[in-house]
């Protein structure tokens, strides 16, 4: 049994919570107010499942602790356009950090439908150890040591599970909605590959499986957030009552940064940032994604 605790009780937080009870492990929530360490420690291991904006300012409350660092985080930090991976190496000068992601729907988990993540850290030892504390019947977990491209596939597929849900709130058909997560995984290949990761991961359970179970699910909240501006309201009203994080809609801004400064190949990022932030329609951002150049795949 190992002692773990988890900053952050929202949904993702609280199941992962429950699949680790379920293990055997004991398990603690601090909240994000909270600011400092339970009195008996922070155990055997720290995971992180805060929203990925303000991670910084959370980490800074606490003393860096001994214990190895897993984050449930997927997204970029706007500010820096770095990982949380990243953050937590620069605010709490540690090296043991991993992350754990994938197609996991907190609300399935919390009903222990069958799911499968993927543990990485650059250490093997350590992704190997994480995996063992939560691998069971109904929670299978697989291991890497492509922190990296682990990290962005997470990241990266709520931008596209956005782009997944204006496709469908413009109630286009099935052809649309597969180009344009066949290309979707071709912008995160390209991007991985600057930034680090093996392009081959972005196929695997945190980029292709994730992004399949986003873009299409009703349960995602960057799908819930594409549909709604595909049918044509406002970005400002539907996340005011948006229940929860769209950790894409940030991420968008962030990539678009990216992609401009690394000079990566990014069409579909590009339209959604004018979306999002600069006011073009759903229908006019589609018509310029179909309009481009006739090129080679």
């Amino acid at each position: 049994m190992k002692k773990i605790t988890i900053i952050g009780a929202g949904a993702w937080g609280s199941a992962f919570g429950k699949a680790l009870k379920n293990n055997g492990h004991e398990v603690r929530f601090l909240d994000i107010g909270d600011t400092a360490w339970p009195a008996d420690g922070h155990g055997d291991y720290v995971i992180l499942a805060v929203p990925c904006q303000v991670v910084r300012k959370v980490l800074a409350l606490y003393s860096s602790p001994s214990a190895p660092v897993f984050s449930l985080i997927k997204g970029l930090e706007v500010s820096s356009h770095k990982l949380v991976s990243e953050i937590v190496r620069e605010v709490w000068r540690k090296d043991e950090v991993g992350v754990i992601s994938g197609p996991s729907l907190a609300s399935e988990v919390q009903a222990n439908i069958p799911t499968v993540v993927v543990v990485a850290a650059n250490d093997e030892k350590l992704a190997a150890e994480m995996q063992q504390v939560v691998h069971s019947k109904i929670f299978r977990a697989y291991r890497s040591t492509d922190l990296i491209g682990v990290e962005l596939g997470g990241a990266l597929k709520n931008v596209y599970a956005l782009a997944g849900g204006i496709c469908q709130g413009l109630r286009l058909g099935e052809n649309t909605m597969a180009a344009l997560m066949t290309r979707a995984l071709a912008e995160m290949s390209r991007i991985a590959a600057v930034k680090g990761g093996r392009v081959e991961t972005i196929y695997g359970l945190s980029g292709m499986g994730d992004l399949l179970l986003t873009a299409y699910s009703p349960e995602s909240r960057n799908h819930k957030v594409g549909e709604a501006l595909g049918r044509g309201r406002e970005l400002s009203e539907i996340l005011r009552n948006l229940a929860g994080t769209a950790e894409g809609v940030p991420t968008v801004k962030a990539l678009h940064e990216l992609a401009r400064e690394k000079r990566i190949k990014a069409p579909i990022v590009s339209e959604l940032y004018q979306m999002l932030y600069c006011g073009k329609s759903p229908a006019k951002g589609l018509h310029a994604l179909m309009e481009r150049k006739a090129e080679l795949e």
